[in-house]
């Protein structure tokens, strides 16, 4: 069985904002092959590829797949980095993020990228994954937003299409690729060409990861997508998560500086990284799994106001200060180094009214919208706000201008961790 991506088809949906250009050439009908092949019955454990299993989202995958009773066998493919091997950085990001993983037989540690030929593994240890492996979990890829789209098209549009190729080669597998609500973003063609953050390269691909998903679901493919939101660190983390490395934070730490956020009558998204797995895996696992979820716990900027200390202003007025407070300042400007440090006083001030657009609130509208289609159930347990509070209290540039803590709210925390783990034990 052979796919490929039509050539150029996703560049020209890009271009047109018609994503039913987007075209994929198929070796024979899938729907039939994916019939032909062998599976394991329903009832029956499954071995589960992991691939990204030592990023933060991964970790909490790796955690509660070696948990959960229908696993038999968690293939972790790590990317080998230095001297560091697979299992190395994974205990590595464990510790960082205080996570216990679980003791089990079950964990195989594989050293290779999806990015190369047969992963980057030996002929033997290849055709292992692909007879033995039923559920295939894509969390892998690249966190930043500062590439143009030919770079993500080559770390992550391609390899989804070889990903399904591999899931339809000796066994049956399903492919569930964690995507991005910021993908939901573009709506109108004009879209497509707006220069602020929320319409880079990176926002491109999940858009076009999305759709082609989609478009080879239905044409038989047995792939599956999840549109995530930021994913925060819940009580297996004791509430920490990548902190400032996220636009979120940025925008949050903006708000607390000052003092203000906007009025809005959508909500923010966001979810707990455990509850993102869980939403995940339970409809990995299911017979029938869902060919798009969304697995969003939001919160308002009301409740982000009431938290937080923050006076609720219009959007306008919200911005206008913002940009003003960070304008470009001549007076920043280190006259040792005037070039280099008046790039960075640009580039600062560039930033902010790229996270700031103007159309925020019609983007957000966008997300919003898209967030209330059907989704996978979350049982999530613990209030949204209580996850971003404790998160927020771990960061240090915000916590040290936050509000303090009433005395009934320190005992959040260790109220949210008991009914977590009685939710787990139940």
């Amino acid at each position: 069985m052979r796919i490929s991506l039509r050539h150029q088809s996703d560049r020209l949906a890009l271009l047109t904002g018609r994503p039913k250009l987007l075209s994929v050439d198929y070796s024979a009908d899938p729907a039939i092959v994916s019939r032909a092949l062998p599976r394991r019955a329903d009832d029956e454990r499954k071995n589960v590829l992991l691939l990204g299993g030592n990023g933060f989202v991964g970790m909490h995958f790796l955690h509660d797949l070696l948990d959960d009773e229908r696993v038999e066998k968690v293939y972790a493919l790590v990317r080998p980095k230095g001297t560091n091997s697979g299992e190395a950085r994974i205990r590595r990001q464990a510790r960082k993020y205080k996570m216990a993983l679980p003791e089990s037989d079950k964990l195989v540690v594989l050293e290779g990228s999806y990015l190369e030929p047969s992963m980057g593994l030996d002929e033997t240890t290849y055709e292992t994954l692909v007879s033995d492996v039923d559920v295939v979990i894509d969390a892998a890829g690249a966190t930043t937003h500062e590439y143009p789209y030919a770079r993500y098209r080559q770390e992550k549009v391609l390899p989804t299409v070889t990903l399904a190729e591999f899931c339809l080669t000796r066994r049956f597998k399903t492919l569930h690729v964690i995507g991005s609500v910021g993908s939901e973003v573009y709506t109108r063609l004009r879209d497509f060409y707006r220069p602020s953050f929320f319409f880079c390269g990176y926002s491109k691909m999940k858009y076009v990861v999305k759709h082609l998903s989609l478009k080879m679901n239905r044409d038989g493919v047995p792939i599956h997508v999840y549109q995530a939101p930021f994913a925060l660190g819940g009580p297996g983390t004791r509430f920490k998560d990548p902190g400032m490395e996220y636009s979120f934070w940025n925008m949050v730490w903006h708000m607390v500086q000052q003092g203000q956020t906007y009025q809005f009558g959508g909500t923010n998204p966001m979810v707990a990284g455990d509850v993102l797995s869980r939403a995940v895996l339970n409809n990995a696992l299911s017979a029938a799994p869902r060919p798009i979820s969304y697995p969003v716990t939001p919160v308002t900027n009301e409740q982000l106001a009431e938290r937080l200390g923050l006076e609720l202003v219009p959007y306008k007025e919200f911005r206008q200060g913002l940009v003003l407070a960070n304008r470009f300042r001549l007076r920043e400007v280190k006259w040792r180094n005037p070039i280099s440090s008046a790039r960075r006083e640009w580039q600062r001030a560039g930033f902010v009214r790229s996270l700031f657009p103007r159309c925020l609130p019609e983007l957000l509208t966008n997300i919003d919208t898209a967030v209330r289609a059907p989704a996978v159930p979350l049982n999530a347990g613990i209030p949204a706000i209580d996850v971003l509070v404790a998160n927020a209290r771990n960061i240090r540039k915000i916590a040290k201008d936050l509000p303090v803590v009433a005395t009934a709210e320190k005992a959040v925390p260790e109220a949210i961790e008991e009914t977590a783990a009685e939710s787990r034990a139940a």
